[in-house]
């Protein structure tokens, strides 16, 4: 069976330069580039916000963790999610309670420290 597909040989021998190219631009990223995943002590400070967000028909239960004093530097990790609102709130809430340091619920991230204009 013969195919159907045809490409211009113009756009064929361009696809190639480029693939070529690409074996020489890129390169392997330093150790120095994954730092970020090592320096995790800052979570150990962290106040943990859960958050729920309806999506495709599920309750998805999210996690964000953010450094108390410079709420501007977090991570938000989805963690798993539930059919029913309820089941996901209560699982929301024990969840952020299990993965806080302060199981009180004393760090926490105000509005007021992000500093932002209404200009």
């Amino acid at each position: 069976m013969a195919s159907s597909f045809k490409i211009n040989e113009k756009i064929y021998n361009k696809l190639l330069e480029l693939l070529n190219d690409a074996y020489f631009i890129d390169s392997k990223g330093n150790i120095n580039d994954f730092q970020f995943y090592h320096d995790d002590h800052w979570l150990s400070d962290s106040a943990v916000i859960d958050n729920l967000v309806y999506k495709k028909g599920e309750w998805n239960i999210e996690l964000i963790f953010a450094l108390h004093n410079n709420p501007l530097k977090f991570i938000k990790r989805q963690i798993v999610s539930y059919s029913c609102s309820k089941k996901a709130n209560l699982s929301a809430s024990l969840m952020r309670r299990m993965a806080a340091k302060d199981q009180r619920g004393t760090l926490e991230v105000k509005a007021e420290d992000f500093k932002i204009c209404h200009n």
